[in-house]
């Protein structure tokens, strides 16, 4: 005897034409039947849709069966070769069905993470709100982790979802719930889709509580938390009290576990160093300090104290003093979007420099002349790589100044204006002072002097501090530092060494 379920499966292949006997011929019409004709890739998605609003008012009506519009639904939803509004409105058909919000609410938690339709998400947030869905709480998080560009958190329906489910926690607390405590199996091994869970309501945190201080706060008003959540959040109590300060985003979380698990081995005397300097530091400083300052800071306790003790206004009085003469290359071509060529200018982005930033560039200034025979290796090696862009680490330690080369992984479709930063790059520089990569598909390329929107995108993301060098004449290149805010500032060209290859 067949169960409901397979009774369901083989009569919806039996009305699509899977068995024997149905085949519909070379010329396509729309189905008598509204399942039938939903799924008829050939129909216009208006036909489509108002075949599923039909179906489901057979359904409500008692002309047709429940099990076979939320099995051809759920079919239709989940693949991504749907159109998006035919996708929603499948799920629209089914969400609300009763006796099965059950499968309605794992349906809600599996899709609504990864979902990359906004008409689809609209409705599997709004299915969890109307139905005071508070288990589906981490796969809204994680969703409205995921930025939309163009649209405020606010106008967010995951955001709108959230505060129906939550109307009397701030959401940044709602937030941290999640990150303590993500209430997500982890899945098989190696997947970890608690730490997905983990890093995206952290992204979240650091969206909705920006300032630093606001973030350190949360970290003693925090909610219970698992095992795992305490170990982090023990973490994360640390990294503020003895470097001031607090991750912004899941991937300076992931910056952030990897230098406290390397705190008692090969970073031992870079933490203790990092933390004396941090604890010399006024508030001025302190107030806007970021993971990505602390390696500035400690190598200026170490050669240059007086910065610690400088005003912002100070420093950039003395990089100004720098800078003053050098000739600035405003990138002038982009090939993903626009970028605005007097944006790079110091005049143009000190508003946007925390004290750290500050830092920051007048470390790297000095970092780009010291390993300037480094730099112009991998700018070799770049110009002679017509499949990809070059890039690496800059690092300041007992050495002095120099560079790591981290070769991009192979990729099926070449493109020389382009770095991807391999993975093992990015976890693999807890203490450089910078990341950096190469624009030298050939030495004259001034036009792309400058990082590109996608290049601001990853200093974003991963909250580092970034430098793009990119040749302007035989054996000259320029230096341009760029932060997560999107501020760029011109460092000058960097010349060749006489002799140098």
């Amino acid at each position: 005897m067949m169960t409901p379920d397979r009774k369901a499966l083989w009569l919806l292949a039996a009305m699509t034409g899977v068995l024997g006997g149905c085949a519909a011929g070379d010329e396509r019409v729309r189905s008598s039947d509204p399942i039938v004709a939903a799924r008829q890739a050939d129909l216009s998605v208006d036909d489509r849709v108002e075949a599923i609003q039909q179906a489901k008012a057979d359904t409500e009506s008692g002309r047709a069966d429940p099990s076979i519009l939320r099995l051809a639904m759920k079919e239709l939803a989940w693949s991504l070769e749907t159109p998006e509004m035919v996708r929603g409105a499948a799920l629209e058909a089914i969400l609300w069905q009763e006796g099965q919000e059950q499968d309605s609410l794992q349906i809600v938690r599996e899709m609504l993470p990864t979902e990359p339709g906004r008409y689809a998400a609209a409705v599997l947030a709004t299915a969890a709100a109307d139905h005071g869905w508070t288990e589906a709480t981490p796969a809204l998080v994680r969703s409205l982790a995921r930025r939309v560009p163009g649209v405020s958190d606010e106008e967010r329906s995951e955001y709108k979802a959230l505060r129906r489910l939550h109307p009397d926690q701030p959401l940044d607390r709602v937030a941290l719930g999640v990150f303590l405590d993500p209430r997500t199996d982890p899945g098989p091994a190696g997947l970890a889709l608690d730490m997905r869970v983990r890093e995206a309501a952290w992204d979240l945190v650091g969206r909705l509580s920006a300032d630093p201080s606001a973030r350190a706060a949360l970290l003693d008003a925090a909610p219970a938390a698992d095992e795992e959540g305490q170990r982090v959040l023990s973490v994360l109590r640390r990294m503020r009290d003895e470097l001031g300060v607090v991750p912004g985003g899941g991937e300076e979380l992931r910056w952030a576990l990897r230098l406290d698990s390397e705190r008692a081995g090969e970073l031992g005397e870079w933490w203790a160093q990092s933390s004396s300097a941090a604890a010399r530091l006024g508030p001025e400083a302190r107030a806007s300090l970021a993971l990505r300052h602390v390696e500035p800071v400690r190598w200026a306790s170490l050669n240059r104290p007086e910065w610690l003790g400088a005003g912002r206004e100070e420093l950039l009085a003395e990089l100004e003093e720098r800078l003053r003469g050098r000739q600035v290359l405003p990138r002038t071509k982009s090939i993903r979007g626009t970028v605005s060529a007097s944006a790079e200018r110091l005049s143009t982005a000190r508003d946007a420099l925390a004290w750290g930033d500050v830092l920051a560039l007048l470390v790297l200034d000095e970092a780009v002349g010291a390993a300037a025979g480094d730099l112009f290796e991998v700018a070799d090696i770049d110009e002679r790589d017509s499949t990809t862009e070059h890039g690496g680490m800059v690092w300041a330690d007992a050495r002095g100044f120099h560079v790591q080369h981290f070769p991009p992984r192979g990729s099926p479709t070449p493109d020389d204006r382009r770095f991807t930063a391999p993975r093992e790059m990015i976890d693999f520089s807890s203490a450089a002072l910078a990341h950096f990569h190469m624009h030298v598909t050939q030495w004259r390329n001034r036009d792309y002097a400058g990082p590109s929107p996608e290049d601001l995108d990853y200093a974003a993301r991963f909250g580092r501090t970034c430098l793009v060098l990119t040749g302007v004449g035989r054996d000259v290149l320029n230096a341009d530092a760029y932060f997560p805010t999107g501020a760029v500032v011109d460092l000058g060209e960097l010349r060749r060494a006489p002799g140098g290859q």
